[in-house]
């Protein structure tokens, strides 16, 4: 009877602990699944989406553009060679500048209906005029020519307004260089001159096309460390863009 007893209780505890062992682990089971859900697992009809934005700005394609211009060019300032005298650059009078750039602009920051742009460019001018000159000694060189040369790079800011999209302003400030240069036959009527030049320009572009745009710029330059040459300060400028 006894016997009988002590396996009745010890079948019951066996029982017992297979069912707290069942329970517990179908509690196991719920609970990691609970666990491993997340509010980005969820997929409900209508619900918004946050995306991080910096991946598509990053890898957003910037702007390359190229542009020809044309400028009036007045040389100024003096030429000193030993032995052939003082040569007025003045005299030359004007001539008509043309000029590339290149340049790269990138992808548009909207503040508001303002959309701002930044990027760099480099541009290059060149003119050549035919001179005469006279020596100190009175004698006429009449196969002489100067040539004008012009470099200059820096940043650019593009700004426009969301609604005018086909009109934008640029400022961009430079820095650059200019050279002098005169060629002959006759030794006596060679020089070259350059000097170095801070500049700020100001101008428009106005989009004409999906890539096309006409542009003009209003340019004031600086020229440093120079006791002879001279450049002309204010020039205003007039080219075509194409963008891609």
């Amino acid at each position: 009877m006894k016997w009988g007893l002590f396996l009745s209780v010890l079948f019951s505890s066996v029982v017992c602990s297979a069912l707290s062992l069942k329970q517990q682990a179908v509690a196991e089971a719920k609970f990691e699944g609970l666990e491993k859900a997340t509010a980005t697992d969820a997929q409900v009809p209508g619900m918004l989406t946050l995306k991080d934005p910096r991946p598509e700005i990053i890898t957003r394609s910037w702007k390359y553009s190229a542009a020809l211009s044309l400028q009036n060019f007045q040389p100024e300032g003096f030429a000193t060679k030993e032995g052939s005298g003082t040569f007025d650059l003045g005299q030359n009078g004007t001539t008509v500048m043309p000029g590339l750039e290149l340049g790269v602009l990138s992808p548009a920051f909207a503040t508001k209906q303002i959309l701002w742009k930044v990027g760099l460019r480099a541009k290059g001018h060149l003119a050549s005029q035919e001179t005469s000159v006279t020596l100190n000694s009175g004698f006429e060189i009449n196969d002489a020519r100067l040539n004008t040369t012009l470099f200059s790079g820096g940043p650019v800011l593009n700004v426009s307004w969301d609604r005018l999209r086909w009109l934008s302003l640029n400022v961009s400030p430079q820095i650059g260089s200019l050279s002098y240069t005169q060629t002959s036959s006759n030794d006596f009527a060679t020089f070259s001159k350059t000097g170095s030049f801070n500049a700020m320009t100001y101008g428009f572009d106005f989009l004409i096309g999906s890539k096309w745009s006409v542009f003009t710029e209003w340019t004031q330059r600086s020229l440093k460390d120079s006791s002879e040459i001279a450049l002309q300060k204010d020039n205003f400028e007039l080219g075509t863009k194409v963008t891609w």
